[in-house]
């Protein structure tokens, strides 16, 4: 039976930090149009409102969805992203089911994120569970994805009950109980979960929209998770001489190791030293010094995307804080900065040349 057949047949039914100092923060700028979505789109007759980044890219989507029956399913009515400064609808199919939380073998948990090792690659999991008619219902597992503005869920596993019997398919294609346990067991072979994935979801079931206080709730409440770094392809030359180091793309922009830029820039007006404060868990830079090499620096990129996570720790240069606003993600315990972001506040230029896709590191005093 394929999910529309399921269907026909279904009854109706900021990143806070307690520190002194300013810590780094993803922009939240997606709040106040979510939140004015939310009222808009919500129905008296009850439904679902989720916030999950189903592209991995730091801003959460916005999912709306019909009330879950008492098969746990929610089928999706209005789906959203904030991008480029501006509110933007997505795409889905009709039918499309948003995760409920509940996972293999009925395992309640939030959609969870694995990461290829060899590959970089990553998908995104959730499950969902139709009931059918009185002790028949189908659980189903499906890997979510965001391409191009449209949304789209694959169902990789899937068990039926009717009438006490049990059904597997793997895909669309019917197995034998042992075959569905080995595919299983298998289909993690060579990944690695990464999190479970950061949601935030509010239901509401015949009893009006959801008041301002619990959408304010809703949001305030979304915790950002991680970003995926994709290895950056531009190119990157300090006063015309091209270097060659690891960088990673979030949200499209470049973001650079710290110790690999103080590395870069050792010997020139920009230079500035790294230090690390463990008992005030901080990070220390003294401009117009010279930087101590940890070790490791400058690696090549092995072209790999892996996974950011939002950076806690505050930052001093020359004894003060660093503007809030200044965002950094810890990939592989390192922490990378945007470069332009880096440029403005140890005073070196950063351009960039568009024909050649080539970002441009100038370190003359200003």
């Amino acid at each position: 039976m394929n999910k529309k057949q399921l269907l026909s047949t279904i009854l109706s039914v900021p990143l806070a930090v307690s520190m002194s100092a300013p810590a780094f923060a993803a922009s939240r700028l997606w709040e106040d149009p979510y939140a004015t979505t939310i009222r808009q789109k919500t129905t008296h007759a009850g439904s679902i409102t989720q916030l999950v980044d189903l592209d991995v890219d730091g801003t959460p989507e916005l999912l709306i969805g019909s009330i879950p029956g008492s098969g746990r399913f929610s089928t999706l009515m209005y789906a959203y992203t904030f991008k480029d400064g501006a509110l933007q609808q997505l795409r889905a199919p009709e039918d499309l089911m948003i995760s409920t939380g509940t996972g293999l073998n009925g395992v309640k948990e939030d959609y969870a994120l694995y990461r290829n090792n060899a590959t970089g690659a990553y998908r995104v999991e959730g499950g969902f569970t139709v009931r059918a008619g009185v002790g028949n219902y189908d659980t189903l597992v499906a890997n979510y994805a965001l391409n191009n503005g449209t949304i789209t869920n694959n169902v990789t596993f899937r068990t039926s009950v009717v009438n006490k019997a049990d059904t597997y398919y793997v895909g669309n294609t019917l197995v034998t109980p042992v075959q569905y346990s080995n595919a299983l067991e298998a289909r993690n072979n060579g990944w690695t979960r990464v999190a479970t994935f950061k949601s935030a979801t509010f239901a509401t079931s015949g009893v009006g929209k959801p008041t301002s206080i619990q959408i304010d709730n809703l949001i305030s409440g979304y915790v950002s998770g991680p970003a995926l770094a994709q290895a950056s392809a531009s190119k990157l030359q300090v006063d015309g001489k091209q270097v060659p180091v690891t960088a990673y793309t979030i949200g499209g922009n470049n973001y650079f190791k710290l110790r690999d830029v103080a590395s870069m820039l050792n010997g020139t007006d920009a230079q500035f030293q790294v230090g690390w404060d463990s008992k005030l868990n901080q990070i220390t830079l003294t401009t117009k010094t010279a930087y101590t090499a940890a070790g490791g620096e400058l690696a090549p990129s092995d072209g790999l995307s892996r996974f950011g996570e939002l950076a806690t720790s505050p930052i001093y240069i020359n004894g003060k804080t660093v503007p809030a606003n200044l965002t950094a993600y810890s990939i592989d315990g390192n922490n990378y900065f945007k470069l332009r972001d880096l440029g403005e506040a140890l005073e070196f230029d950063v351009g960039w040349d568009a024909a050649t896709s080539t970002i441009t590191i100038t370190t003359e005093s200003k």
